[in-house]
């Protein structure tokens, strides 16, 4: 852990001091995007090969789909109240 605290407060005055050099930018903008990308895949990989995941994708899956539903019913209810009650009818397509 002190070692993580460490290169962030090393990395902040390094920064400051780099931030006017376009190509050092960009180069770390891009180390940053590759470093983004390999951790997806890591964590791809290792919910792939998790035994425990696949035993229960069933009752995920329908757990899922429940609070999607509801996220949708609860939107549906908010944009409906907010015509209604906030916009008095004002975006009614006449």
């Amino acid at each position: 852990m002190f070692i993580e605290v460490g290169c962030i407060v090393a990395g902040i005055p390094l920064g400051l001091a780099l931030r006017k050099r376009p190509s050092i930018v960009h180069a770390v903008d891009r180390l940053t995007m590759w470093a983004i990308y390999g951790l997806l895949f890591l964590l791809g990989v290792s919910l792939g090969t998790n035994a425990d995941l696949f035993s229960q994708l069933g009752s995920i899956g329908l757990r899922a789909a429940i609070i999607s539903l509801c996220c949708l019913m609860g939107s549906a209810l908010a944009a409906w109240a907010l015509d209604r009650f906030i916009l008095k009818g004002k975006l009614d397509a006449r």
